[in-house]
């Protein structure tokens, strides 16, 4: 599984930590066009709400998987799925999670917190729904 975002910080680091709660053993990665130098530390906190810690985990950028081949893309966020096309990142599926930034026309620290718990939430009921109704039932 890869999951693509824009900047790799919020989303699809959720994403990957989430899925990667369902089964150790999937292989699982998180990228982004264009990454930053860390991870939200909103959404480290929203996700330890939930026992799950990002404190480690680090933004990448997609190119360290060109030429990767991947069963699933998902890409997460507003615009990466019409600029995936242009990344030679080999792929069996593509989906597209349209979860928007908890960041955009968020005021403040509060707001985005809990902006970035809806999100969470949001992306934990789609791959749940995703991981026991279509991953485990191909496995």
């Amino acid at each position: 599984m890869f999951f693509l975002s824009k900047r790799n910080s919020c989303r699809s680091q959720m994403a990957e930590a989430i899925l990667r709660s369902f089964d150790k053993e999937l292989e699982i990665y998180s990228a982004g066009l264009d990454p930053v130098d860390h991870v939200s530390q909103i959404a480290i906190e929203v996700m330890a709400e939930i026992g799950i810690d990002l404190k480690q985990n680090v933004p990448k950028n997609y190119s360290e998987f060109v030429g990767a081949g991947f069963d699933y893309i998902i890409t997460v966020g507003e615009g990466t799925q019409e600029e995936i096309q242009f990344k030679n990142i080999k792929y069996k599926r593509k989906m597209h999670l349209g979860i928007r930034s908890p960041y955009m026309n968020s005021k403040n620290h509060d707001e985005i917190r809990e902006k970035c718990r809806e999100v969470r939430d949001e992306i934990k009921a789609e791959l749940d729904y995703f991981y026991f109704r279509i991953i485990k039932k191909r496995g």
